[in-house]
């Protein structure tokens, strides 16, 4: 069997391409940033290639710091995971972050 990569840029009107979603647990930098906050800073920044869900959970780690369990649906085109990830550690106010879970949709 043989798999041919198609980038988005080769597409014509009509094709489909497949979606892809990528579940990032978001830490906060430090116990004194709130994480509604740091989760509104990410929904106003995320670059246009990636929806981030509406429901986004929150949960207790460890000293005070909150992680959000965010999940971004965007094409499955080459680049666009590296492209997430230097925007969550380039984003201010945003502390660690830890891909949990991928997958096609």
């Amino acid at each position: 069997m043989f798999v041919q990569r198609v980038n988005s840029r080769d597409l014509k009107r009509g094709d489909i391409m497949a979606k892809m979603v990528y579940q990032y647990d978001v830490k906060t930098p430090s116990p004194n940033v709130d994480a509604e906050t740091m989760i509104e800073n990410i929904r106003a920044n995320v670059p246009e290639e990636y929806q981030l869900q509406q429901k986004v959970e929150i949960k207790p780690m460890f000293f005070g710091i909150k992680a959000a369990i965010c999940q971004f649906v965007c094409d499955d085109d080459e680049g666009l995971q590296d492209k997430l990830e230097n925007f969550l550690t380039e984003l201010d106010g945003v502390g660690e972050w830890e891909l949990s879970f991928i997958s096609r949709l």
